[in-house]
């Protein structure tokens, strides 16, 4: 079934969003199974059963490919957790949605994120920060989402009151971030085992565990 987004597409902005999909799933792939610096333009063109001269009629550069890989997966990414956070029903719940969807997805990416990580670290300023900027405003939206679910989380008496709602927030987005930084140096060690431990320091940070 067709969004109302796409509805509201003509049949040509329809065909050319078509092409750029086409690109940046095969792009997906082939930064899944190889750094960024191993991945050509004229693979990502073969594998999307293009031209390269149709290829660069949709994007100016490599960079400019995996700028749209990494926007349109983090896109989805905070789609999915609003989805996920949303069908939990309590403040503890949702918090803990939040945790066990952040793990699950990076675990089904893994290899992804590690060449974005890898590839990010070596990458210009200016494409880091472009980056960054694309995400930023679905993650204010997350954001702000996260805040009213810690200040109801207090306001009922399921979290401590010794943080505000906004830092309470923000350090559980931390959470997360800190396990991921963690299992990026340990080889072999399966992310979703981290579970446990994260959402025992979440509780901590909420005082959920301890009310």
């Amino acid at each position: 079934m067709e969004t109302l987004t796409t509805t509201r597409l003509s049949r040509k902005e329809r065909e050319l969003q078509f092409r750029i999909n086409l690109v940046l799933d095969a792009a997906e792939e082939i930064f899944a199974e190889a750094p960024y610096a191993q991945a050509s333009v004229e693979e990502i063109a073969r594998r999307a059963e293009i031209s390269v001269g149709t290829l660069y009629n949709l994007f100016h550069s490599k960079e400019d490919i995996y700028r749209g890989v990494v926007s349109r997966a983090q896109d989805a990414f905070f789609k999915n957790i609003e989805m996920r956070v949303g069908d939990a029903r309590g403040p503890k719940e949702k918090v803990h949605a939040l945790i066990r969807y952040s793990f699950e997805h990076f675990s089904k990416y893994s290899r992804q994120f590690r060449h974005y990580v890898s590839a990010t670290n070596g990458f210009q300023w200016e494409l880091k920060s472009k980056l960054e900027h694309d995400a930023f405003d679905a993650q204010q939206s997350f954001m702000r989402r996260l805040v009213e679910i810690c200040q109801h989380g207090m306001d009922e008496g399921i979290f401590k009151k010794g943080l505000s709602a906004e830092l309470m927030a923000v350090t559980l987005l931390g959470v997360p971030h800190s396990f991921l930084t963690v299992w990026l140096e340990q080889e072999g060690v399966d992310l979703r085992s981290l579970i446990p431990s994260a959402l025992t320091v979440a509780d901590r940070v909420t005082g959920a565990g301890d009310i």
